[in-house]
C-alpha cells in the first residue's frame, strides 16, 4: 500500500515539475520574441510581470498553508481529546488561518514599491 502510494506522489510531483518547467520556458520564449520583433509596448511588458509575479506567489501560499496545517496536526498528536470532540477541527482551522494570513502579509509586503 505505501509502495502505490510513493509511486503516485512521485508521478504527482513529477508532473507540477515539468509544467512549471514548461510554463517557464513557454514565458521566456514570449519574451525573446518580444524583443526580437521589437514589440515592446509598456502595457503587454505590465502583464506578463504581473502574470510572472503571481506565479512566483502561489508557491508561497500553498507552501504555508501546508506547513501550517503539518503544525497543526504535529500538535494535534501531542492534545488529548474524546473522539467525539471538536477540538481537532478547531486547532486546525485557527493553523491554516494562521498559514493564510502570514502569505496575505507575506504578498503584502512584496507588492510595497521600494
Amino acid at each position: 500500500m505505501e509502495q502505490n502510494l510513493a509511486v503516485a506522489l512521485m508521478f504527482i510531483v513529477s508532473v507540477i515539475a515539468l509544467t512549471i518547467i514548461i510554463i517557464a520556458l513557454l514565458n521566456h520564449r514570449l519574451k525573446s520574441r518580444m524583443v526580437r520583433l521589437g514589440v515592446m509596448e509598456e502595457s503587454a511588458i505590465k502583464e506578463l510581470n504581473r502574470i510572472n509575479y503571481v506565479f512566483k506567489l502561489d508557491p508561497l501560499k500553498w507552501g504555508l498553508i501546508l506547513l501550517f496545517g503539518g503544525l497543526g496536526l504535529i500538535l494535534l498528536n501531542y492534545i488529548p481529546y474524546p473522539t467525539d470532540s471538536l477540538l481537532p477541527y478547531g486547532v486546525e482551522a485557527v493553523f491554516l488561518s494562521f498559514g493564510f494570513i502570514s502569505y496575505f502579509y507575506l504578498s503584502r509586503k512584496a507588492n510595497q514599491p521600494f
